[in-house]
């Protein structure tokens, strides 16, 4: 058995209340086992840990597949609850793979800390009888900038390949388009660029996400992939917090400031009233 992955994504930090103070932290790998040549198919783990101070409740894992794995059905799965340091499994047969190579898929994963619902989603990947030594596009930059996330592709190859980037994100993330194929010349840098909108999580003050591009393409009739994963944050409170708390304060000052000319004007008009004889 083989580990592909071990991701560490602490995908939103919560704090459930003053009292509390705990948190939910949640990593992912893969391992999958030797393929059978004879049924065209893989088992794939991923095993999820709980790394923070508080249970997830409620857990499941569902997938979600893109290139070459499209169309196939993979089944979700509940897994309850996952209490602090402690780690869960969800196995997955995958069959019909007709050719070699190195696929991957995303998983998206939903649980409750408290009576709040969230999501984490991680990438998910395995080599498939290909023995591929050289990943030929690999992403050189990733960054995100007013909305819009950067990537850019360089090609070693010595031919142009086409290669097609999937963004494997929690729900909260939205972006578009759903997908980028590009031809990636050789010796040459590609670059692309996503729009991406965040939504901002009830009664939390700044939630990170983290997400994966993944950018699949065909070279020499082997599956090929290369993986860049990044943070992306809201970075702000939500709006209803921070209005209510801007009003406030400016209620208190607005009154002090009140009082304090009230009082200015009072004394000024007694030191300036003219003494009588």
């Amino acid at each position: 058995m083989r580990i592909l992955f071990v991701l560490p994504l602490i995908l939103i930090t919560v704090l459930m209340s003053a009292s509390y103070g705990a948190t939910v932290s949640l990593t992912g790998s893969c391992t999958y086992s030797s393929p059978s040549l004879q049924s065209n198919s893989i088992n794939v783990t991923f095993s999820l840990v709980n790394t923070g101070d508080y249970p997830a409740t409620s857990v499941s894992v569902v997938p979600k597949t893109f290139g070459p794995l499209s169309g196939m059905k993979l089944n979700s799965s509940n897994i309850g609850s996952l209490y602090p340091n402690v780690t869960k499994n969800y196995t997955v047969t995958i069959n019909g793979l007709s050719e070699p190579g190195e696929y991957i898929f995303g998983i998206i994963v939903s649980y409750f800390q408290g009576s709040s619902n969230f999501f984490a989603a991680f990438p998910c990947g395995f080599d498939y009888n290909s023995r591929n030594l050289t990943d030929y596009v690999t992403p050189i930059s990733l960054s995100y900038k007013k909305d819009v996330l950067h990537l850019s592709l360089f090609n070693i190859a010595q031919n142009k390949l086409n290669a097609t980037t999937y963004i494997i994100a929690p729900p909260q993330v939205s972006y578009t388009p759903d997908n980028i194929s590009a031809s990636v010349n050789p010796d040459a840098e590609t670059n692309m660029s996503f729009n991406v909108s965040l939504s901002q999580l009830s009664g939390i003050a700044n939630a990170t996400y983290g997400i994966s591009l993944a950018s699949v393409y065909n070279y020499n009739g082997n599956y090929y992939y290369s993986l860049k994963n990044y943070y992306v944050s809201t970075d702000s409170k939500p709006a209803s917090s921070i209005s209510g708390s801007m009003l406030l304060v400016i209620f208190f000052v607005a009154v002090i400031i009140i009082l304090v000319g009230l009082i200015t004007f009072s004394v000024l008009r007694k030191k300036r009233k003219p003494k009588t004889m």
